[in-house]
């Protein structure tokens, strides 16, 4: 809601294209300046009040958001400070849910568990963007900030009634000082450095998301100019897109992908490109929708089968610093998958830009056909 709330605030008051790209970088920069340092905090303080602090301080910045544009109207300054206060706190919330999860859940239950939150979380946020667009034709945008605001305190609430059981820290000597945030960062990144398996996916998952940006931002324009559609074509791609996501995200528990985590990320991940590749030859929007469905779906399916493994395979002392540093080398693949994407766009159409898109995913998905370390990362009864 508030990101659509806070979208039109910006291009009604600005009319300016500039405004709406300074908005979306806005919302990266915590992630990219600040990611490791969340890990660092994740990993050291508790996880429970970790997360209410960032539903409280979200909600008081909506709130302050709504009360200044209801006061004084729009300013453009003051919406970007917000934004880019709010996504500092979603910065720690997003790697410290992740980290919470296999202190509430024992390990049969974790492929449910993110199953349940990932698809849920996308037909939230697929709901949530026409509520925030009706929000701000029926009673204002100011009135739905509030709202937006009201949301994040009820989520604090929650996570506040929540029992979260503290994770095992290793001793330390009573006399030995504290290690520093930046000597904590430089652990969890030896740390990743030291997991081969581990580090191989993370590092192709980066580069998948660099493609897979150049498919997602773009749907408007295939839309409109490949299958000549339009809006209600756009519409109906995004809603098949969420739908397959959804579906996605509770089937690895059904079929019991997170016994062999590692072996089941080939097929999930590495045959998105051929429904991308897919997506670039048909003008049929039957075919592209049946296309976004099995795309978005097998991508969920090999996000959520990945991250129970890592839950299950990574120390919990070193969770929060792997989840942050997986979000910040993802989040700084999407401004450049963006760029390179909107420039194929302009020179050689969408068809072209989503080529480059099946076939990038494609082959940066070859490491894990080849590494025997990560079709055997995560096996029961496997070592790390």
């Amino acid at each position: 809601m508030g990101s659509i709330i806070l979208t039109w605030l910006v291009y009604s008051a600005t009319h300016s294209a500039l405004a709406i790209s300074l908005l979306g970088i806005v919302q990266f920069l915590p992630t990219l300046g600040f990611g490791l340092v969340a890990g660092a905090l994740i990993d050291r303080l508790d996880r429970r009040r970790l997360l209410v602090t960032c539903d409280v301080a979200r909600s008081a910045c909506f709130g302050a958001l709504a009360l200044f544009v209801l006061l004084y109207g729009v300013s453009l300054e003051i919406l970007l400070s917000g934004v880019f206060v709010v996504a500092t706190f979603s910065t720690v919330f997003r790697p410290a849910t992740n980290a919470a999860i296999p202190r509430i859940l024992p390990p049969r239950d974790l492929a449910d568990g993110n199953g349940l939150l990932q698809g849920g979380s996308t037909i939230a946020q697929f709901v949530g963007s026409p509520v925030g667009g009706v929000l701000v034709l029926t009673v204002g945008a100011a009135v739905g900030l509030a709202f937006n605001a009201l949301t994040f305190a009820i989520s604090g609430v929650m996570i506040f009634l929540m029992i979260i059981p503290a994770g095992s820290k290793p001793p330390r000597a009573t006399n030995a000082a504290r290690p520093s945030l930046l000597s904590e960062v430089r652990e969890g990144l030896r740390f990743v450095r030291s997991q081969q398996a581990l580090l191989i996916i993370t590092v192709t998952a980066m580069a998948a998301n660099f493609f897979l940006t150049i498919w997602g931002a773009f749907i408007v324009i295939y839309a409109a100019d490949q299958l000549h559609q339009g809006a209600t074509g756009f519409s109906i791609l995004v809603a098949a897109n969420t739908a397959g996501f959804a579906v996605g995200a509770i089937l690895p528990a059904r079929l019991h992908m997170d016994r062999a985590p590692g072996l089941w990320l080939l097929p999930t991940w590495g045959i998105v490109g051929f429904f991308l590749l897919g997506l670039a030859w048909t003008g049929s929007l039957a075919i592209a929708v049946s296309l976004t469905v099995c795309a978005g779906a097998l991508l969920s399916m090999g996000n959520t089968t990945w991250l129970s493994g890592v839950q299950r395979t990574v120390p919990d002392e070193f969770l929060g610093r792997y989840f942050a540093t997986d979000e910040a080398g993802s989040y700084a693949m999407i401004p450049a998958g963006i760029a390179l994407g909107g420039a194929i766009v302009f020179e050689f159409g969408i068809a072209w830009a989503y080529i480059l898109a099946g076939v990038g995913a494609l082959l940066v998905n070859i490491p894990l056909f080849l590494s025997p370390t990560v079709r055997g990362w995560g096996r029961r009864g496997a070592g790390h």
